[in-house]
């Protein structure tokens, strides 16, 4: 009986050291530049952080607007100079009013972002979406230890119960981390401190504004551009899209960067 406790728990343990492994660990060497704002909003809030960065970059400019009934369209003024991919993009496919995450969700938007992806997965900062499919499917597993744990019953039956129980809350952890690595987060956090600063930041100065919108997400938005924000719908589902389930990754159906 001790053995058939054992070998779910210590298989449950195993599965989590070697999931926490590859989703934790930094990858590959570091990026030797600065981080523009688009990647940081990827950083911060995967693909919709980025997506909405890329949006943020346009609007300062009279490049897009507010529409009707929670919806961005177009605005009077061309694209801005030296602006990233993902406001290219979505300045490129914006004809109509859209809502933000309809418009997210269109491929030129969706490729522009995943190359955003890409460089920060080859830097380190987050784990590919494989590499976020390979640990989830490390760890479906190890919410059965306990259950089985549990199950064999025996006079033991509750201690191992309780070896199993922090292994499946280390599982949920890991579950519903952004992606991010270690080296990811430390990064976005120094970002955070150094440019703590641009909280304040108004339309009068969008560099510092897209800044703050990448490293603060909705908190920015709702206290930087309020009414742009409220009108446009930025930081709400479109009508009648199901709940989110988690939601925001970086350009794939995976868990988000972050916030």
């Amino acid at each position: 009986m001790l053995v058939v406790n054992a070998v779910p728990v210590a298989g449950a343990w195993l599965l989590l050291l070697i999931a926490a492994a590859l989703r934790l660990c930094p990858g590959r060497g570091p990026l030797e530049r600065r981080l523009s704002p688009v990647e940081t909003g990827l950083l911060r809030g995967g693909a919709r952080g980025a997506a909405q960065c890329g949006l943020v970059e346009l609007y300062p400019a009279g490049s897009v607007a507010a529409g009707w009934r929670r919806t961005v369209e177009p605005g009077r003024a061309r694209l801005p100079r030296g602006c990233s991919e993902a406001a290219r993009a979505q300045f490129h496919v914006l004809y109509k009013p859209l809502h933000p995450r309809r418009l997210q969700e269109m491929e030129r938007v969706r490729r522009a972002v995943r190359g955003v992806s890409q460089e920060l997965e080859r830097a380190g900062l987050v784990v590919s979406a494989r590499r976020a499919w390979a640990v989830r499917m490390l760890l479906l597993p190890v919410f059965a230890a306990a259950p089985l744990a549990a199950a064999a019953g025996g006079p033991d039956a509750a201690a191992w119960l309780v070896l199993g129980l922090p292994a499946d809350a280390g599982a949920v952890a890991l579950w519903v981390r952004p992606r991010r690595t270690l080296r990811g987060t430390a990064l976005l956090a120094r970002l955070r401190h150094d440019h703590a600063g641009v909280r304040t930041a108004t339309r009068n100065r969008p560099d510092e504004l897209l800044l703050s919108i990448a490293l603060f997400g909705a908190p920015a938005l709702r206290t930087q551009l309020p009414r742009f924000t409220q009108e446009s719908g930025l930081l709400t589902r479109p009508p009648g899209a199901p709940m989110d389930r988690g939601g925001g990754g970086s350009g794939e159906a995976f868990a988000p960067c972050g916030g």
